[in-house]
């Protein structure tokens, strides 16, 4: 469906609304929601939240994806990166069958060696590399783990189970939430191969993330603590690695929590979070940035959720990145501050932001819901027209 360049979520709920006959209080009814909260959604005075963008979206009989404008089309015309998103749903189609190969795969160390580079593509939030090179990375890790035997059997499952890793992050960001789910259902099947529990972990931290779309917090909470209890117990050959993907299934809790408005429980998950932190320091495994700077990222996530803006700016300030932090994380966190200010009256603060995020992960920012619904808001309530952020939002494509 086209939409006016100039929507925002709050003016898309507006609009399927109408589309379903409804008025403003029969949609508030069915979404659990106060008409006078929506009223100010769908005219840009309040954000629209996780939860009431969830809410909203079951009432609707909508995705949370079509009531935020997701996939930015246009713009992954102009990226390059639309032609490149068929190429990885054939190959995905394929996991369990291996291919009628004329020459053998590579040995798994050599494949090894071109997981971890997309890997770092993942986390510096670098799209299109990933997108090119991922179509033929999961035809030769299939291969592979149908093909190898003993430990290399083992290692190229791991392989497997990272390349769909990677799809669903590259999925997920650019709003093809159908296609990140099937990469989740993938890697539950690959990571029981692979005899790695970190893994398995994982694949309930993404399953948890699955979720959001659907707004089913209830049910991603307890796929987290299905999650931690399976780890009690277990070792992995990652040195520290279950520790670290016990601290970030914590904060997938906390965030949980955040969008069920149960403040308390999102403190609690936070605080066993950040004591973890203190002990475990930094650890960047798993492909997860794990440590004390990503528990206090999510501590103004968390807080901005709640619409608790000055929260949110003042936890914002004692956030320290550590040398080489992962550009993903780090953008991610420039846009959430960004809306913070934004709608703590903040214009000014909240413009530079979101430059820091465009200049740290230009194509995380591009294709980020928030930074839209950021934009609108900034240009709703913007006096003077201000070139840089017309600007900006000319090249979000607003």
């Amino acid at each position: 469906m086209s939409e006016p360049s100039n929507e925002h979520t709050g003016s898309r709920i507006a609009r399927y609304r109408k589309q379903r006959g409804l008025l403003q209080q029969g949609l508030a009814i069915r979404a659990n929601v106060s008409k006078s909260l929506l009223s100010k959604v769908e005219c840009g005075q309040r954000p629209a939240s996780p939860a009431l963008v969830a809410a909203c979206a079951r009432a609707l009989g909508v995705s949370t994806s079509d009531l935020l404008g997701q996939p930015f089309l246009a713009e992954m015309r102009r990226d390059r990166l639309d032609a490149l998103i068929q190429p990885i749903r054939a190959s995905m189609e394929n996991w369990d069958i291996p291919l009628d190969w004329q020459t053998r795969a590579r040995p798994v160390a050599m494949i090894r060696g071109d997981i971890d580079k997309l890997l770092t593509h993942r986390r510096q939030a670098e799209y299109l590399p990933m997108a090119v090179e991922l179509p033929a990375l999961i035809d030769e890790c299939v291969q592979a783990a149908h093909t190898a035997r003993g430990e290399a059997q083992r290692q190229a499952h791991e392989c497997l189970a990272e390349t769909f890793r990677c799809v669903f992050t590259l999925a997920w960001h650019l709003g093809f939430v159908d296609l990140a789910t099937v990469a989740v259902q993938r890697l539950g099947w690959a990571a029981v191969r692979a005899d790695e529990p970190g893994l398995a972990a994982m694949y309930g931290f993404l399953r948890a993330q699955t979720t959001f779309s659907s707004g089913r917090y209830d049910l991603g909470m307890r796929v987290v603590d299905g999650a931690l209890r399976d780890l009690d117990g277990q070792e992995s050959r990652r040195p520290d690695g279950l520790a670290a993907m016990t601290g970030v299934l914590h904060l997938r809790a906390a965030i949980i929590a955040g969008r069920l408005g149960d403040h308390s429980h999102a403190q609690t998950r936070l605080a066993e979070a950040r004591e973890l932190a203190r002990r475990t320091g930094e650890l960047p495994v798993f492909g997860v940035s794990w440590g004390p700077a990503n528990v206090s990222v999510h501590s103004v996530a968390i807080a901005s959720d709640l619409d608790n803006y000055g929260e949110a700016i003042d936890l914002a300030r004692g956030v320290r990145f550590p040398d080489g932090w992962p550009r993903s994380r780090a953008g991610h966190h420039w846009l959430d501050l960004g809306k913070a200010q934004a709608w703590a009256g903040n214009a000014t603060d909240a413009l530079k932001s979101l430059q820091r995020a465009r200049r740290i992960a230009p194509q995380l920012t591009r294709y980020h819901p928030t930074v839209r619904d950021t934009v609108a808001a900034l240009r709703e309530r913007e006096r003077v027209r201000t070139p840089a952020l017309a600007e900006y939002a000319t090249w979000i494509g607003m």
